[in-house]
């Protein structure tokens, strides 16, 4: 009988992150209802969308009856992939649910309060859904990953002993020294690393003067919610205010595998093959704070986003297999597979966002809205309950990101019962040195039908960004364009 060991780190030790994890729990691309993804998500003075809530929170009391609504999203994307003179393309398909409700409470009495409003509202914020695979020549190597993790260590430390068992040792390593010891472990025991006495170093035994073939798999799924608890308020003839508590939650399985092959003809190492499972969960608390103020047909909305504080846990599994043969032809397969599970806790606080709205309605059928929001990337903090173990990768944060502003337009026409939308959207790239990031297309329909509205929102999603292969000695970018095409669906009861 096998049994799955778990290792606990509280990333005292070790920083199992990067800015590429800052990124990811910061940046938010709301997914919303069909009528909202139609408009490109310009909603913040507009309201009156239950999808609009996630922007402005004063959104919900623009409506004048409750209403509840639900909303099916489907993914169609393509990923393409391209690293020295090579491309790769995979696609794949997803699919999302999301709803909410808005109770509207009319004031027949005295006072400047004209309705209160009450909402529930489950909205997708950003997705970890994709399948990327690389196929390519390279003239570097993942041993070099290896070979950067082992410095200061010796092939002592790294051993297994006669009473000693790969899965203790690994075991054992993690929790004293971290996760770079544990890579070092596994390039060693695979016969990937070999240990110079003298000089006192590792060093890889594989050899690539002419090149090599790589394949780099990367597949994930995923989500990441925010449910609105939403309380709103319509004071006198022209202003709204709202106000959100945010329940963030995110989920992501990610599988991870490079293979490397056709070596050198005198390469001791004939093959490669790395493994990396990961798992990650979380949660995230928020507030929000929001109003418009309407003069006639025109709009105005500010929303202010607090910093999301999360607490997250990833479990991490790996293995490394290497194939290899001697002077005299003998072939021989190596596989190191401790059967460890490293469980790392630890937490993160993403920026605050401040949203700018403007929107016109033009004799009362024509809709024009703007949305500008603000996200300072530079404030992303990571922390652990146990030391500054985090000052590194917080300062890197701060000099390699930047403040972005996001831009959302809008419009929409309505001819009796029938409405005809389009939108677009742009997001700046987080890295200073990039500029390329997200841009969208969007149009839709809706039909109203007194009692209920049936909505079709379409979207072109184009996410242009760099894919670093490791941290550390194959540090090498390939450039991914990842092609979404996004069809929502959605049904409101008004009651």
């Amino acid at each position: 009988m096998f049994y799955r060991f778990f290792l606990l780190f509280f990333c005292v030790i070790i920083n199992c992150q990067n800015i590429d994890d800052a990124i990811s729990l910061t940046f938010e691309n709301d997914n919303g209802n069909a009528r909202f993804s139609a408009m490109s998500g310009a909603f913040g003075s507009l309201g009156g969308n239950l999808s609009a809530i996630s922007i402005n929170p004063a959104s919900s009391s623009v409506f004048e009856l409750s209403r509840m609504g639900f909303s099916l999203n489907t993914d169609s994307k393509d990923i393409k992939s391209s690293f020295s003179n090579s491309t790769s393309s995979i696609n794949s398909n997803y699919f999302n649910f999301q709803g909410g409700i808005v109770y509207v409470f009319k004031n027949y009495g005295q006072g400047k309060f004209k309705k209160f409003s009450f909402g529930v509202n489950n909205q997708n914020t950003n997705d970890f859904n994709f399948d990327q695979q690389i196929s390519a020549r390279s003239n570097n190597s993942v041993d070099q990953f290896f070979v950067n993790n082992s410095i200061g260590y010796n092939a002592n430390e790294v051993s297994v002993g006669s009473n000693e068992t790969v899965s203790g040792v690994y075991r054992w390593l993690g929790q004293n020294y971290g996760y770079s010891s544990q890579q070092a472990f596994l390039g060693f025991q695979s016969y990937l690393l070999d240990y110079d006495n003298q000089n006192s170093l590792f060093y890889s035994i594989a050899k690539y003067n002419d090149g090599l073939d790589i394949n780099n798999s990367y597949y994930s799924k995923g989500t990441k919610n925010k449910s609105s608890l939403n309380l709103s308020a319509q004071y006198g003839e022209n202003i709204y205010l709202g106000m959100n508590f945010n329940i963030y939650e995110l989920y992501s399985k990610k599988s991870f595998r490079h293979i490397e092959d056709n070596f050198d003809n005198d390469s001791a190492i004939t093959l490669i093959d790395f493994r990396n499972e990961l798992l990650t969960r979380g949660k995230g608390f928020s507030f929000q704070i929001g109003m418009i103020y309407k003069l006639q047909s025109f709009r105005l909305g500010i929303s202010y986003n607090s910093p999301t504080s999360f607490n997250i846990e990833e479990e991490l599994e790996q293995s490394l297999e290497t194939n290899s043969i001697d002077l005299n032809g003998n072939e021989y397969v190596d596989i190191v597979d401790p059967d460890i599970t490293n469980i790392y806790e630890y937490k993160f606080k993403s920026p605050s966002k401040v949203t700018f709205s403007a929107s016109n309605i033009f004799a009362n059928m024509f809709i024009v809205s703007v949305d500008i929001q603000s996200n300072n990337y530079q404030n992303g903090n990571f922390k652990s309950d146990f030391g500054d173990s985090y000052s590194v990768l917080n300062a890197s944060i701060n000099e390699n990101l930047k403040n972005t502003l996001n831009y959302s337009i809008g419009s929409e026409l309505r001819l009796k019962s029938i409405s005809i939308r389009a939108g677009i959207k742009k997001l700046e790239n987080p890295y200073k040195i990039f500029s390329d990031y997200l841009s969208s297309k969007s149009f839709g329909l809706g039909y109203d039908f007194g009692a209920s509205t049936l909505d079709l929102g379409f979207q072109l999603i184009d996410k242009n960004y760099n894919y670093q292969f490791f941290d550390t000695g194959f540090t090498e970018v390939a450039q991914i364009k990842n092609k979404n095409f996004r069809t929502t669906l959605t049904y409101n009861i008004i009651f």
